[in-house]
């Protein structure tokens, strides 16, 4: 296990590891990795739309101060002339779904007017829900003016992962 021979990782439970010397910055509680999904989804909305509620992480924090990273992993297809975006929505408990702050823009990822674009791509947010209740993180898309934004085309697969750290 690669993670075992690096110098500072200790095994944690179900099978995770944790950072223990030289990092004071907290402790991996939890890793949730949500359905791997490879059927092409596609969008002409130009709201934001979740994607597909198979790529939900549902956890419940360990404490008000836990912080959690969630990435979303994708491939993606979009045309000339067209704009995509995409960005990590959660719901708290009963509450509705909200996009996740992620700095000074309104989504974590945009193609804008250029050749046919198709890759894997990674979105990543770091985020503080300071709740106990159950939190759910859901990857939206949306095209801003106009086109379609497709992921998984050809079969490629997407899924999202929450891991949640003390602080």
């Amino acid at each position: 296990d690669v993670a075992n021979m690096l110098t500072g990782v200790t095994p944690v439970a179900n099978g995770g590891t944790a950072l223990s010397s030289g990092f004071n910055n907290g402790k991996l509680l939890q890793v949730v990795k949500s359905t791997v999904t490879t059927s092409a989804t596609e969008t002409t909305s130009t709201t934001a739309v979740e994607i597909d509620s198979d790529l939900r992480c549902t956890l419940t924090p360990a404490s008000t101060s836990s912080k959690f990273m969630v990435q979303f992993f994708t491939t993606v297809k979009c045309y000339a002339t067209e704009n995509m975006a995409f960005g990590i929505y959660r719901k708290i408990g009963s509450g509705s779904f909200a996009k996740v702050n992620d700095g000074a823009g309104t989504e974590a990822f945009r193609q804008r007017n250029s050749e046919i674009m198709q890759l894997s791509t990674t979105l990543l947010i770091y985020d503080h829900p300071n709740t106990t209740d159950a939190v759910i993180y859901t990857p939206y898309f949306w095209c801003p003016s106009t086109g379609t934004v497709t992921i998984n085309d050809n079969g490629m697969g997407s899924f999202t992962l929450a891991t949640e750290v003390s602080s």
